[in-house]
């Protein structure tokens, strides 16, 4: 049986390896890159993870007693659920007796995204097979008894998924869902029932305002605590910011800019290499245990001149993380590339890149690594505040809550002048509250953060 408890605000978190990382997130997910694992102390597999209402909680899944882990069932998708979604699958952890203890999606927990490979791959690249071999959980692919087996309810199913947690926190949700849904009844009685109702339209005012309000809320605690979180960390070995090339962006059309260099940066931890990119999505990868890659590898070109740095692992596909024109071509770059290769403590050595992964932008500075936007739109779309779950209907109807707060309050402006007045600064304060981090996101980015970078800039 499955313990939980919130986390002393002081512990740190190291971890013993191996250990499972989430997926980089930014914005109000970049706290679990620091905070997030799952691993095992000899005694348990314990997971850290964000609770519903943001904390930070460590559940134990014991290994010993009559409620343990005491072996994993792989659970391979059927042939036409692998053809439409490869990335299905799960690891199921059951007790002596057959019974559920918890899931292990292995794709939640890939360091360089999501990716839709099989699961028997995923196991595998995700750390998964190394951390169930650690804790001494013997895993066995399904039978078809155990897929004939009665499956548990659905919302059982959901709670028993081990998962780092939500990008943005549950409450907030919650709350958005909740205050969207009594919105919508207000104005449903509003627009049927034809004749003055003040009471209805302040509730459906104060309804709509919750939304942006909620949102300014999370912003400010997802700073917060995004801060606390890297105070977690020990001293880095070595920052490395990027030294971009003059001549990176005639070559592939993607132009370092003032957001890459002044936010992106690669930090060695013992034991740990994290690779943060200009959104502040920070990737955690392990540098010891058997998840730990073997050798830093350059890719070098037909021309004699380096073009990229990624990781090589035992088994697997490397994983490219930096392109050399962006983090190590321009003034100090040697010196910076010898200071992390020297902090990583791996084995480094250099390899011919073919000539298609010189000229092509997506090899040469590979998938999920740190790397400079290809235009200033894209840029500022990922730069946003992520959205909620409805992503941007959401948005739009917190817009729309705020001007009917406005139109409705004309309706009782005879009737009740003071709620008429209540309500309309309650949609003028909600349509501020959008509008105004809305300008300052883009004129940030259109008068700063998305200039190039030159020789002259300071940043550079």
């Amino acid at each position: 049986m499955a313990t939980a408890d919130a986390t002393p605000p002081g512990r740190s978190s190291s971890v013993p390896e191996p250990a499972l990382r989430p997926a980089p997130l930014r914005g109000p997910g970049a706290e679990l890159s620091t905070w997030a694992r799952l691993f095992t102390d000899g005694d348990a597999l314990v997971l850290r993870c964000r609770g519903f209402f943001g904390q930070r909680r460590e559940v134990r899944y014991p290994l010993s007693g009559e409620h343990r882990i005491s072996r994993a069932l792989l659970i391979s998708p059927d042939a036409d659920t692998a053809r439409s979604y490869p990335g299905a699958g799960e690891i199921r952890l059951l007790d002596p007796a057959g019974r559920p203890v918890a899931r292990l999606l292995p794709d939640r927990w890939m360091v360089s995204g999501r990716q839709e490979v099989p699961i028997d791959q995923a196991v595998e690249r995700s750390g998964a097979g190394a951390l169930l071999r650690a804790a001494g959980i013997p895993v066995v692919r399904a039978s078809r008894a155990d897929l004939a087996a009665p499956r548990e309810s659905r919302r059982r199913e959901l709670s028993l998924v081990l998962e780092p947690g939500p990008q943005l926190p549950w409450w907030y949700q919650t709350l958005r869902v909740t205050a969207g849904c009594l919105w919508l009844l207000a104005i449903s009685v509003l627009v049927i029932v034809d004749r003055s109702m003040p009471g209805w339209v302040l509730f459906a005012a104060g309804a709509a305002f919750v939304a942006p309000l909620a949102r300014l809320l999370v912003r400010g605690v997802s700073a917060l605590r995004n801060r606390s979180a890297a105070e977690l960390d020990p001293s880095p070995l070595v920052v490395i910011s990027p030294r971009p090339a003059p001549a990176a962006s005639e070559q592939d059309g993607a132009t370092p800019t003032v957001r890459f260099v002044s936010r992106a940066m690669l930090r060695v931890f013992p034991g740990e290499l994290s690779v943060v990119d200009q959104y502040g999505a920070d990737a955690r990868r392990p540098l010891a245990g058997p998840s730990a890659p073997q050798a830093l590898v350059r890719l070098i070109g037909p021309d004699g001149h380096p073009v990229a740095v990624e990781l090589r692992y035992a088994t697997g596909p490397n994983e490219t993380i930096a392109a050399w024109a962006d983090w190590f071509g321009g003034p100090g770059g040697a010196a910076q590339w010898q200071k992390f290769r020297t902090a990583t403590g791996l084995h480094c050595e250099d390899r011919k890149a073919s000539g298609k992964a010189v000229k092509v932008w997506e090899l040469a500075r590979g998938a999920y690594s740190a790397r400079p936007a290809p235009d200033a739109k894209h840029a500022r779309r990922e730069s946003r505040f992520p959205s909620s779950a409805a992503k941007g209907s959401s948005s739009a109807l917190m817009v729309i809550g705020s001007y009917f707060s406005l139109q409705f309050a004309t309706t009782v402006a005879d009737d009740a002048p003071g709620i008429a007045w209540t309500s309309a600064l309650l949609g003028v304060a909600g349509l501020l509250l959008q509008f105004a981090p809305w300008c300052w996101h883009h004129l940030r980015s259109r008068l700063y953060f998305e200039r190039p970078v030159t020789r002259k800039d300071p940043a550079s």
